[in-house]
């Protein structure tokens, strides 16, 4: 069961990295978005790299994909640790799983679609990162159980990433919500740096697991 959960996690990792590399590249190539180091320029959103025709059509396949990865990680993750709260953890990764799908199910077709686009990343990220968080939390309490299954250094480490994912992504709602015109990129700043972080806890992952 663990070398199953260790390559789904480092599929949860790759697949959406990969995904919104060659996106971006793609539409770069093709003058769809501008040319910057997103980074730290925020000169277009993630959305923007994967809204536009024929690149959605890669950007969406993959990223499916990356939900089927997201899908079995929870769900075997989940059912080996053991735990009280089984249930609890189950209906936050159906609910980011579910949300996830809302938003590329609406990704690029058009305006009339915007509001639930944007109810579906948003939402996405709210249930993924206390998946995470609860989930990293769990193993911690069961150390003894599994201590010979996961290099708790690293859980400890994603578990400390996860709450500050919690955390900031809080404090940073406001500027994601209001528009600020001194700083007009800064939600892309702020959105792409998150990003990353949500898929480096899946790295982590990868690393926690005692798998030869």
């Amino acid at each position: 069961m663990l070398k199953y959960i260790k390559a789904f996690a480092i599929g949860c990792f790759i697949i959406p990295i990969l995904t919104v590399t060659v996106s971006y590249l793609i539409s770069i190539h093709l003058d769809l978005v501008p040319k910057c180091i997103p980074f730290f320029e925020g000169c277009t959103s993630i959305s923007r790299t994967g809204r536009y025709e024929p690149v959605k059509y890669y950007f969406k396949f993959f990223m499916f994909i990356y939900v089927l990865f997201l899908f079995f990680y929870w769900n075997c993750l989940i059912s080996y640790i053991q735990n009280e709260n089984k249930i609890l953890l189950y209906t936050l990764s159906f609910f980011s799983l579910i949300f996830l799908i809302l938003y590329l199910t609406f990704l690029g077709e058009g305006k009339a679609y915007e509001f639930f686009r944007r109810i579906g990343i948003y939402i996405y990220i709210l249930f993924i990162i206390f998946t995470q968080y609860f989930v990293s939390r769990r193993i911690i309490k069961n150390k003894d159980f599994l201590k010979d299954k996961f290099d708790f250094k690293f859980v400890k480490l994603k578990n400390l990433l996860s709450l500050f994912l919690v955390i900031f992504g809080f404090l940073l709602l406001p500027v994601l919500v209001i528009k600020i015109d001194e700083y007009p990129n800064i939600k892309n700043i702020i959105s792409w740096n998150y990003f990353f972080l949500v898929q480096l806890y899946f790295l982590i992952s990868y690393f926690s697991l005692k798998v030869r």
